[in-house]
């Protein structure tokens, strides 16, 4: 994918810790954004111990809005459920190895991937997520929001041997109008299989969106998971 090659140029938007550094928090924008776009709301939940790094994704053209460039973790070609072929697997695979490479340059701050999470909206979460099930060893988590699992589902059940112990948060709005809803159901009812300690959370009313009670539990979870 060598267009995604050529186009990450912008420094990701990286918040330090306010104290002793112990962990790291990399998350991914969903698409048309910037690593911006999350700055501000991870900032004010983020415990003093935490870094944390947002990076902005490569401009791509995408098919799914009329191959028109912006940020893009991924190609989408389409939102249909039933398609198989909606998202650039390639590209998703890149996007997983990006997230990867900024998991294992922690370690020349001293943090294996133990203390280390990955997450990460819409887009952002689906590559979050896939990144999650296929890192060798355990993370300290995945923040999973408003996403899905990208590619065939069954693919996950050859990916993953045991059960993995890196926890997943997975948050989903209920009148969400991008990914629906039941997408966010089916995601979770395979991560569920996946993983030891999965979390799924319902917001009422929720757009594809985030909001103050998401962001309060996210909270709440990462500081249990990070204790």
């Amino acid at each position: 994918s060598l267009l995604q090659e050529m186009n990450v140029g912008i420094p990701p938007v990286v918040l330090k810790a306010s104290r002793t550094h112990t962990a790291t928090l990399i998350f991914l924008h969903g698409l048309g954004d910037t690593g911006m776009g999350w700055a501000g709301a991870l900032n004010s939940i983020k415990p003093d111990y935490l870094k944390v790094i947002c990076p902005t994704a490569p401009m791509l053209p995408v098919t799914l809005n009329g191959g028109a460039s912006m940020p893009a973790w991924y190609d989408i070609l389409s939102l249909d459920e039933n398609d198989t072929n909606r998202e650039d697997m390639e590209g998703v695979n890149w996007a997983v190895e990006f997230v990867h490479d900024l998991v294992k340059g922690e370690e020349k701050h001293g943090l294996g991937p133990d203390r280390v999470m990955i997450g990460g909206f819409s887009q952002g979460g689906a590559v979050s997520l896939r990144a999650a099930l296929t890192f060798p060893t355990p993370l300290a988590g995945c923040v999973a929001l408003s996403c899905y699992l990208p590619g065939k589902q069954g693919d996950y059940d050859n990916l993953v041997e045991d059960k993995l112990n890196t926890p997943v948060f997975q948050a989903h709005g209920d009148e969400d109008g991008v990914v629906s809803y039941k997408r966010g159901q089916m995601t979770a009812d395979v991560v569920q299989t996946l993983v030891k300690d999965h979390k799924f959370i319902t917001y009422p009313g929720m757009m594809h969106e985030a909001t103050m009670d998401e962001l309060q539990d996210i909270k709440t979870w990462m500081e249990q998971k990070l204790s």
